[in-house]
């Protein structure tokens, strides 16, 4: 009893690989499109977006130099305002000081006499001066 042997009669087929193989390139390229396909989608909202905030940027500056410029405009008619009209006069608190000889009155007395400084009210001791025990 022998089994497989013998006459020499059996031919072995061998299987189309070549089909196999095809059907894998198949699947790896619909796996790639695929992939493919939602990497450019999620590049076309990326792009948009770029876009979008690339003219809020836009309109940003193009608001600040509006801004810019009708300050610029409000000032200059200020300012042209002011020179017609002129400086207002100077408040009662913007007097110079008064220094040296200027300070000199004739009713002051001369000498030592007159370096002392005149308190009428310090004159006489009022209530609350001095130690109080009580």
């Amino acid at each position: 009893m022998c089994f497989g042997g013998g006459g020499g009669g059996g031919t072995i087929n061998m299987p189309d690989t070549g089909a196999y193989d095809r059907m894998l390139d198949r699947q790896i390229a619909a796996m790639e499109s695929e992939r493919d396909g939602v990497v450019q989608l999620k590049q076309a909202e990326l792009q948009t977006a770029q876009q979008a905030q690339q003219q809020a940027l836009t309109q940003l500056n193009d608001y600040r130099t509006d801004r810019a410029e009708e300050f610029a405009s409000v000032e200059a008619e200020a300012r042209r305002l002011m020179n017609i009209v002129g400086a207002p006069p100077p408040e009662e608190s913007a007097k110079a000081p008064v220094v040296g000889d200027s300070r000199r009155s004739s009713s002051r007395k001369r000498g030592k006499r007159g370096l002392r400084i005149g308190r009428s009210s310090a004159s006489s001791s009022g209530y609350g001066t001095g130690l109080n025990i009580t």
